[in-house]
């Protein structure tokens, strides 16, 4: 959509982001590190059922660092002022967070 912090998320997973890191991202939003063999549409949560990929936004004041709700699939993204705060917390966030831990 016309969400900057949504356009930022994926150009700085398709510009920024080697291979490794972003295989690290999809272990922090998925909780696996392989990604679905037919694609992001059919990726399965913890309960087997389909739960695609998703990005919520939350308030920075109350999440500094972008949040993953493994069994859901879903990353929850702060509204960051910049692309360059962006990069900077989620590469920060998925290469110190353990899949589900909360950076608060």
């Amino acid at each position: 959509g016309d969400d900057p912090v949504c356009r930022w998320f994926w150009e700085v997973v398709r510009e920024n982001f080697d291979q490794e890191t972003r295989a690290r991202l999809l272990q922090f939003v998925t909780g696996t590190a392989g990604g679905a063999s037919r694609g992001f549409s059919v990726l399965q949560g913890n309960d087997g059922n389909i739960r695609t990929f998703s990005i919520r936004d939350v308030d920075t004041t109350q999440y500094p660092f972008p949040r993953s709700h493994t069994c859901f699939n879903r990353i929850d993204l702060p509204d960051y002022k910049s692309k360059e705060e962006l990069h900077e917390r989620l590469k920060i966030a998925v290469s110190t967070s353990a899949t589900g831990f909360d950076m608060e």
